[in-house]
């Protein structure tokens, strides 16, 4: 038995028993029993050094893998159900590091109720993980292009987290004695959670007209909302929420933590417009989300994104990252 069907044994006993899944892994394709209706489906891939650092935990990658894709889905309102996983690496590194980025995607597929059910192997001179993922929406699907003049804006979480958590990581590649604060923000990086719960509910219960998640930076996506839209984005400055732990981290590094709220990217947050009138039934936090929102901004007529602070409106449409153009 070769190299790869070994692999291909050690990748299966791995699997969860998946209901649906006909023919999974071992096979020239899967195949998944069928239902009415409509599909979601998402794709990313994700580059070492550009996507995560050299040198990462593989079960780490394999669990960013899956939040990336599972994060798309929630931000349309779909319940993750199947994917497919492609891994690339030196061969120096050996195929138990392909197992243990298999590992961490499953992991991360299983607490969410994906499955996986084929993907391919391959050798490269840095590692590449790449991601398909099928789900079916929970209600009518959160599109972009939904919001109006007068809704309100809403953000779930903490952004800014995660790009001062890629800041830690490359400046202390081997930290000593990491403060709590300093973890949080590490994690927030390495192994972000997507918030499906929220997406399926703001999608089953109707309470969203547009949603995005939060992947290039606060400003670029709610600018991206809005374009969609054909209105303006208004955040409010004042009504962002802060994690102390950036706070903390903003002070010690002198730097400003609205730079990495507004351009960082990496959050995986949701941004969605509501009507004013599903306040009532966005304030309290509810168990399912596993996370709070809060209401930073609403739309008006124009087009665009702006922070408004005291000093007046700043555009921020452009503020993130740009898979296109050079960092």
């Amino acid at each position: 038995m070769k190299a790869e069907d070994r692999f291909v044994e050690k990748l299966r006993g791995l699997l969860p028993d998946c209901g649906r899944v006909l023919i999974g892994p071992g096979d020239d394709a899967a195949l998944i029993a069928g239902r009415p209706g409509s599909l979601a489906a998402t794709t990313d891939l994700l580059l070492e050094g550009t996507d995560f650092l050299p040198n990462e935990d593989p079960e780490q990658i394999g669990r960013r893998a899956l939040s990336v894709n599972l994060s798309d889905l929630a931000a349309i309102g779909a319940r993750p159900e199947f994917f497919l996983l492609s891994i690339a690496y030196a061969p120096e590194k050996g195929s138990d590091y392909a197992l243990a980025i298999v590992r961490g995607a499953i992991s991360q597929a299983v607490r969410f109720g994906a499955c996986l059910v084929g993907g391919d192997l391959s050798h490269a001179s840095g590692t590449v993980v790449s991601v398909a993922l099928w789900g079916e929406p929970a209600g009518e699907p959160l599109l972009r292009s939904g919001a109006r003049p007068g809704d309100v804006l809403w953000l779930s979480g903490y952004p800014g987290r995660a790009a001062a958590g890629l800041r830690l990581a490359q400046e202390r590649s081997e930290p000593v004695r990491l403060l709590p604060q300093d973890e949080e923000l590490l994690a927030a990086y390495r192994d972000p959670v997507p918030r499906v719960g929220l997406g399926v509910w703001l999608a089953r219960e109707g309470a969203a007209r547009a949603a995005i998640d939060v992947s290039d930076g606060l400003g670029i996506d709610s600018g991206r909302l809005a374009r969609a839209s054909g209105v303006r984005a208004v955040i409010e400055r004042d009504r962002i929420p802060v994690s102390p732990a950036l706070a903390a981290f903003a002070r010690r590094e002198s730097a400003d933590p609205f730079d990495w709220i507004l351009a960082g990217g990496d959050d995986y947050e949701l941004l969605f417009a509501a009507s004013e009138n599903e306040a009532v039934r966005l304030a309290p936090p509810r168990p399912e989300w596993e996370i709070f929102v809060t209401p930073i901004g609403y739309f008006e007529k124009g087009e665009g994104a702006v922070l408004r602070d005291r000093k007046g409106d700043r555009d921020i449409s452009e503020l993130g990252y740009d898979h296109l153009e050079k960092a």
